[in-house]
């Protein structure tokens, strides 16, 4: 029964994906990844190093992880990245969904931007087709974006143009940090034109300069009255909003995984393809095993460095088990889709096929949530029979 809800699920899943997996793919982990100004990539780019830098063209998406990360060039597709630092001045014909320290988006995005960073910046020159929404600590928005604006953060600064209307939240009114009510502000310089509502949520009122223009109403709204506000107006998608973020982290770290760790990670899914089961009472006895041993090294001054390691490696299992779960089920799905053709020995695919797969399967009221864990535990056991096997 379970095999065949998991089957239902991926193959509901492949009818989504299946225009883009109908496409080639390149496929980078090294050091440095560079596409040079006169170079065509005639595919989606899968890259992952500490420096990323793409100054062509890629006529698919741009999917990649790395401490920086730069996209002078055009991207037909969508652009999905994790880094410490990611910088766009280029044109993207679809989305950009990223996460980062320092953000920076200086040309053309056609659709919607959905961005989480520490700064966010939102350059004169940049326009943003659809909407923009984003979690950033510091944001300076000068640029356009035509249709609406939904952020969170302690600051933000607006001087650019919104087509439609802002939702922002500024910080949270129950907190009484002095630092935080000091820091939290929202401005709307005199060179923002907002054509709509300019609804938010803040400890202090928004600072708006003469000259500044916002054609609908402004509302300074409490906690209560703003969220109610903002679902009457836009819907409660912030649950979808929080699993499309989730599915996306799980894609860019499967990513990571499969570019460095090749070997180990195809002899684990294969072992819990051809044995599934066999390692999730590993998984359930290290799950409550390992957090009693760690609590009890606390009580002992030397074991406290050992303790927090412990802790920080089973946080760690705990995060990527039904990664390597998503993984094994995606070859899985592969190989009965193509019985006859040979396995690729790219993971990539079947990454993102599993992933996506699994996230579906996740949505299911409280079976979701049971096969969640089932699925971490069984990763869990198969990663630590395989560091057995090797040790």
């Amino acid at each position: 029964m379970l095999k065949t809800r998991f089957a239902l699920f991926a193959a509901v899943t492949l009818l989504i994906i299946t225009p883009l997996s109908a496409k080639a793919f390149m496929a980078r982990a090294e050091d440095s990844t560079y596409i040079p100004k006169d170079e065509v990539v005639s595919s989606s780019l899968f890259a992952a190093g500490s420096s990323i830098t793409v100054d062509g063209k890629v006529q698919g998406d741009v999917i990649c992880a790395g401490q920086s990360i730069t996209i002078n060039g055009t991207v037909d597709g969508d652009v999905i990245c994790a880094g410490q630092s990611i910088t766009i001045n280029g044109a993207v014909g679809g989305n950009v969904r990223l996460a980062g320290n320092s953000i920076v988006i200086a040309g053309r995005v056609a659709r919607n931007a959905m961005i989480a960073g520490a700064n966010l910046t939102i350059a004169p020159q940049a326009q943003i087709g659809w909407d923009l929404q984003y979690g950033s600590a510091m944001t300076d928005l000068r640029g356009k974006i035509n249709r609406d604006l939904d952020g969170a953060g302690a600051s933000t600064m607006i001087a650019g143009t919104i087509g439609r209307n802002v939702f922002l939240t500024l910080d949270d009114n129950r907190k009484s940090d002095d630092t935080v009510k000091q820091n939290s502000e929202l401005t709307i310089t005199k060179a923002a034109n907002i054509g709509g509502n300019l609804t938010y949520r803040a400890r202090n009122n928004a600072k708006i300069e003469d000259g500044a223009t916002v054609k609908g109403e402004t509302k300074k709204l409490d906690y209560k009255a703003y969220a109610e506000a903002k679902n009457k107006e836009k819907g409660d998608n912030g649950g979808a909003w929080w699993k499309l973020i989730c599915m996306f982290s799980a894609i860019l770290i499967g990513l990571i995984l499969v570019s460095w760790l090749k070997k180990p990670m195809k002899e684990i899914t294969e072992q819990l393809i051809t044995k599934p089961w066999s390692g999730i009472g590993w998984g359930l006895l290290l799950t409550i095993v390992t957090p009693i041993i760690a609590i009890i090294l606390l009580f002992t001054m030397i074991g406290i460095p050992l303790a927090l390691i412990l802790l920080a490696t089973w946080l760690l299992m705990m995060y990527i088990g039904d990664i390597f779960v998503a993984i094994a089920l995606g070859r899985w799905i592969m190989r009965r889709l193509q019985p006859t053709k040979p396995e690729s020995h790219n993971l990539i695919w079947p990454m993102i096929i599993g992933i996506v797969a699994v996230s579906i399967v996740y949505m299911i009221p409280v079976l979701g949530w049971l096969l969640c864990m089932i699925a971490t535990l069984w990763g869990i056991g198969a990663i630590w029979q395989y560091a057995r096997l090797k040790s």
